[in-house]
């Protein structure tokens, strides 16, 4: 695993790097608003999804689109009729991820839908308890040092999401429907039209956000 002090230099020149990237994109997409949107994946990583606009700003991942999502969204108001962010807001801090979930409300047309999942602190407080188990990405024996290391993954997380405060953070954002959707389905896999959608990591918070 590369060493977070590296990826905070990357990602530092990627936000200023990646904006000319932006404009193009910009261009490309000024006509998605219509039709039947876009479906976006902000923060693909290694898991490109077919049938969706794959979004990162690591360079050497397969992506359809650079971009550094600290960024303004190059899309227009109201094109996207799916988003999905899974495992990728946690990397930024309070007020990057506030301002991301603003632009994905932003592009989101009436009654689309934003799947965003991250890793849950009442996960954390299980694995403190000893109920569960989580070694990534490093083991400890004492559980409590387990559910810390689960939690900020070797530094590489800037934030913890409990589902009250991740619905807080999509209220301010400008989201009203709101649901909980692992409080009942876990991470179960759902049809998202054509494209299905779930089997996030074990123990995740995974919410639905609706236009």
């Amino acid at each position: 695993m590369i060493r977070q002090q590296i990826k905070d230099v990357y990602f530092g020149l990627v936000r200023y790097v990646s904006l000319p990237n932006a404009v193009l994109a910009r261009v490309k997409h000024r006509s998605a608003a219509a039709g039947e949107g876009v479906r976006l994946h902000l923060g693909c990583g290694p898991h490109y999804i077919e049938g969706m606009i794959n979004v990162d700003g690591n360079l050497f991942r397969r992506k359809d689109l650079w971009l550094d999502l600290r960024n303004r969204l190059p899309f227009p108001d109201r094109s996207a009729s799916l988003v999905y962010c899974s495992h990728m807001l946690e990397h930024l801090f309070p007020d990057d991820a506030i301002t991301l979930l603003r632009e994905i409300h932003r592009v989101l047309r009436d009654g689309g839908v934003a799947r965003i999942a991250v890793p849950s602190i009442e996960h954390a407080l299980a694995i403190a308890r000893g109920e569960a188990k989580m070694e990534f990405p490093r083991p400890f024996s004492d559980p409590l040092a387990q559910a810390v290391n689960y939690l900020f993954c070797d530094g590489q997380h800037k934030y913890g999401y409990s589902w009250a405060l991740l619905a807080d953070f999509a209220s301010q954002a400008g989201f009203d429907r709101i649901t909980n959707y692992s409080a009942e389905h876990g991470v179960r896999e759902k049809q998202y039209g054509p494209i299905t959608l779930g089997n996030e990591p074990p123990g995740s918070l995974v919410v639905e956000l609706v236009r």
